[in-house]
């Protein structure tokens, strides 16, 4: 009867679940999530001060007491950069690269993000499975119990069935918190299906080359500021009758004396230059390493799966040959189911060893933008 009962809810539960698909998940958690639209305005809030970074040098106004030979009275100068030196232009070219450094940074981030959202997708997706074998399973034995004890092997499936509940439970625990839903919102999910191999996005960016590429445009700003540069100065010495006296120059700036301190910086930047691109050298050495074997990982629990399947096949076609006793029809039944747990457990393998293999390649953040962009 309580069986009779958790299988009713269970049932109910499922016709008023939502169904979801790993590619509808990853969509959901990157429109969705507020990590996802924190990124998104960190990444528009660095384009608007680049914007700022990037307009010309402001006019400075000075407007002071002043004491000469007509007297004393006030003194009005006002004073606007040319920036013929390349200023400016090397201040655009700096905001570029610190806005492509937030976009590596942010890319990465929202990559992490959808990692997460596929372990969590395949967690539930298998524990969904688990469930399943184990409900087929308690089936079967209710329709040999008129003809031979089961008391044994279903108590054994109601407890692992108990634990799998839970274990499905926290699982979907954490999907519906990366969906942002209600924690015990029922899903049905759907089986996963292999991602498109999509090529990198026109925006892509490394984040270890956009950091050389943020140091190298700090240098070229360093370096303009040892360039000479024209200022236009206006200067109005009175301001009452005809002893106004309006003065209009082109003022060169020469950065002559700093004591060395322009220079000493540049060379801390060369040398930074130098050790972001060992990095690079490095870190690219380790990615290769960490996908090749994150993809052997993969190859080898593909394996396994087949192996595990190629056991399955083999006790169904012998069931389907056998007509001997119940006791033996019983015994032949448990061996499938647990054949059957045992596909499952190398299934959630390979996916979990899929996803760690394809988010090396950013795999998840090029499906939602492809999804994006589908009709």
């Amino acid at each position: 009867m309580i069986r009779f009962v958790l299988g009713a809810m269970a049932c109910v539960a499922v016709a008023h679940a939502d169904t979801l698909t790993l590619t509808d998940a990853l969509q959901q958690v990157a429109q969705n999530h507020p990590l996802a639209r924190a990124v998104a305005l960190e990444l528009e809030a660095t384009r608007w001060r680049g914007r700022a970074e990037a307009a010309f040098a402001p006019m400075s106004v000075y407007l002071a007491p002043m004491i000469s030979d007509g007297g004393s009275g006030e003194e009005l100068i006002v004073r606007q950069p040319l920036e013929l030196n390349g200023g400016q232009r090397a201040r655009a070219a700096l905001s570029h690269a610190r806005y492509q450094l937030h976009q590596a940074e942010a890319q990465r981030a929202l990559n992490d993000l959808l990692t997460q959202t596929a372990e969590a997708y395949i967690d539930a997706y298998a524990a969904q499975r688990r469930l399943e074998a184990v409900a087929q399973f308690m089936e079967t034995l209710d329709a040999l119990q008129p003809r031979v004890a089961v008391h044994a092997p279903r108590e054994a499936a109601l407890t692992q069935a108990t634990e799998l509940r839970l274990a499905h439970r926290r699982a979907l625990y954490r999907l519906n918190a990366l969906l942002q839903r209600p924690l015990d919102a029922p899903l049905v999910l759907l089986p996963v299906q292999p991602l498109p191999d999509a090529p990198t996005a026109d925006d892509a960016v490394d984040a270890d080359a956009a950091q050389l590429a943020l140091l190298q445009a700090e240098l070229r700003l360093m370096r303009t500021r040892l360039l000479p540069d024209v200022v236009l100065q206006a200067r109005v010495e009175k301001f009452a009758g005809n002893s106004t006296r309006p003065a209009y120059a082109l003022v060169l700036e020469f950065p002559l004396i700093d004591y060395g301190a322009r220079r000493a910086e540049i060379r801390a930047q060369q040398l930074l230059i130098e050790a972001q691109t060992l990095r690079i050298e490095a870190a690219r050495q380790q990615a290769q390493a960490a996908q090749r074997a994150a993809e052997d990982a993969y190859r080898l629990a593909q394996a396994r799966l087949v192996q595990a399947q190629r056991r399955l096949d083999t006790l169904t076609a012998a069931g389907a040959r056998l007509a001997v006793s119940d006791a033996d029809t019983l015994e032949h039944a448990t061996d499938l189911w647990r054949a059957r747990m045992e596909l499952i457990d190398a299934e959630h393998h390979a996916l979990r060893a899929w996803v760690a293999w394809k988010a090396t390649d950013a795999a998840f953040l090029k499906e939602v933008r492809l999804h994006a962009t589908r009709p």
